[in-house]
């Protein structure tokens, strides 16, 4: 009886846990399709490279709090999409304006699966999902 009670008892954990993991992905692709959207300066369902480095550079002075041209470790804390994090090129723990160009051109690159210099909607948020893994 104390098996079975205890196999109940694991059985609703593990089920919880899923339960919070999907939640989890769902909020996470929620916020990649939101990401988007605000990309999508012309909302014609596409980001070209034009549209990427413009977000990438707005992001970037919104992130730059004290507007010294680099993301400290302090400012990256704030981005809450972690797009910024592996521009950190020479792992000296900051972000330059010229290592996140780089990075976001990447980013473009890596997205546009078919390579029509556009990004549509699917590409963005599968890419995301692979890089995040969520």
């Amino acid at each position: 009886m104390k098996s079975l009670i205890r196999f109940v008892i694991i059985s609703s954990c593990i089920g919880l846990l899923g339960s919070v993991n999907v939640f989890a992905q769902q909020s996470d692709m929620q916020m990649m399709q939101q990401e988007f959207k605000k990309t999508d300066l012309n909302k014609d369902g596409f980001v070209t490279s034009k549209e990427m480095q413009a977000y990438e550079e707005k992001k970037f002075n919104e992130l730059d709090k004290d507007k010294d041209g680099v993301l400290n470790a302090e400012e990256l804390k704030a981005d809450k999409t972690g797009m910024f994090k592996k521009a950190d090129a020479n792992k000296d723990g900051k972000v330059t304006k010229q290592e996140a160009v780089s990075q976001f051109k990447q980013y473009f690159q890596d997205m546009d699966a078919n390579k029509d210099n556009k990004v549509s909607e699917a590409e963005y948020t599968d890419y995301w999902k692979i890089i995040m893994k969520f």
